[in-house]
């Protein structure tokens, strides 16, 4: 079977590479919903070319999003789903937005972050149906438009469709050293408002001020760092209005990762703490919370399946290590549903969030082929109980 995908997905790299050039000249920022929509019909003409169950599901506030199946899918049968999102962090107005390409790496945005693993899961799918395998394996396919700033929309919907499934494969970047991704820490993204009182500076004496207050508790989270299992970095204060004024209104927003969900628990406790404690009288503090995503351990689930995908990596001639990434993606979400799920399984590259952004031609068609082989192996073992 994998001579037969590699005969198959060899001779249309250069065919892929198209593909992702055509996505990557499609501006598609989190907040341009016409280019969004415009990425949603192109993706779901291509995914409609391969599998027979195709829908463009619309949204007012996001970019529209794709939901392909196979007829089991269609029907209702729990099997494997595949998640990938079409959206950049580059917003509408930059100035990157070229393809470009030499004899080792392709450039551009999304070219790792995440278009070309939709290219790797559209090649993959495209070597199974050639193999007449997807007439048989129930797989799910899910594009959403709004990963980059949290997925606010689309949580709800991808949460649907894979609770239940057998496994899930997410399409983000691969490692440097070709790894795929069997945990991630999760993450709160917090704004902080501390309000004191305002008043003439050069009347000295006891003064409630919210910049004052907030150095604090600055200095305080930032204490909650323990060098592995929590990490929080104050990213942003605003205060003041001048240095005559007592100030009586300043912000902070936070940025907070943890391994597991005992590490969410005490960081959420050590926070209100914080929070609530007043060093500066007069002054009140309130935390809110704005994005955030669970933790994705490296459950035994998800080793089961690294175990799996690493059997086909070696029988196509390499090693696949698994690591444990700091960033979160759309696999936090699934992981907390307590399904299995294996990320990282896009092309090999690095500086993502960056006009620096590549990726390695030739893992395109590689982690498509590694794809191809995994999700029938994951049938297999499941049909084999």
């Amino acid at each position: 079977m994998h001579d037969v995908i590699l005969s198959y997905l060899e001779p249309r790299r250069r065919e892929a590479l198209d593909l992702l050039r055509r996505l990557v000249e499609i501006q598609s920022g989190s907040r341009n919903k016409p280019g969004l929509d415009r990425m949603a019909v192109d993706v779901a003409e291509v995914l409609g070319g391969i599998l027979p169950e195709v829908r463009i599901l619309p949204f007012a506030e996001h970019g529209n999003m794709v939901q392909v199946m196979t007829s089991p899918a269609a029907r209702g049968e729990k099997g494997i789903v595949l998640v990938g999102h079409m959206d950049t962090v580059f917003p509408a107005d930059t100035d990157f937005t070229a393809f470009r390409e030499n004899d080792e790496r392709c450039h551009g945005p999304g070219v790792y972050d995440m278009k070309g693993g939709l290219v790797v899961a559209i090649y993959a799918l495209k070597a199974l149906a050639h193999l007449g395998l997807l007439e048989n394996i129930p797989v799910t396919v899910l594009c959403n438009s709004d990963e980059e700033i949290g997925s606010p929309a689309s949580r709800p919907w991808i949460e649907e469709q894979a609770k239940g499934a057998l496994a899930a494969l997410v399409f983000e970047g691969g490692g440097a050293n070709n790894d795929v991704v069997t945990g991630r820490k999760g993450r709160l993204g917090m704004h902080l408002t501390v309000r004191g009182r305002a008043g003439h500076a050069a009347k000295g004496g006891a003064k409630a001020s919210a910049i004052l207050e907030l150095a604090h508790k600055i200095i305080a989270l930032e204490g909650l760092n323990d060098g592995r299992e929590i990490t929080l970095n104050v990213g942003q204060i605003t205060g003041g209005i001048g240095p005559n004024t007592v100030p009586e209104l300043a912000t902070a927003t936070l940025d907070a990762r943890f391994l597991t969900p005992d590490g969410q628990q005490r960081l959420e406790q050590s926070l209100a703490r914080i929070a609530e404690h007043e060093s500066i009288a007069g002054t009140s503090t309130t935390l809110t919370v704005q994005s955030g995503r669970p933790a994705m351990p490296q459950s035994e689930g998800n080793r089961r399946l690294w175990a799996i995908a690493r059997e086909q990596a070696r029988i196509l001639g390499y090693e696949l290590p698994d690591e444990l990434r700091s960033g979160v993606s759309d696999a936090n979400f699934i992981a907390g549903l307590g399904v299995p799920v294996l990320d990282g399984l896009g092309p090999v590259g690095d500086l993502d969030h960056s006009d620096l952004e590549f990726i390695l031609k030739n893992s395109l068609t590689s982690r498509a082929a590694l794809t191809a082989a995994t999700i029938t192996a994951i049938w297999n073992h499941a049909q084999s109980g």
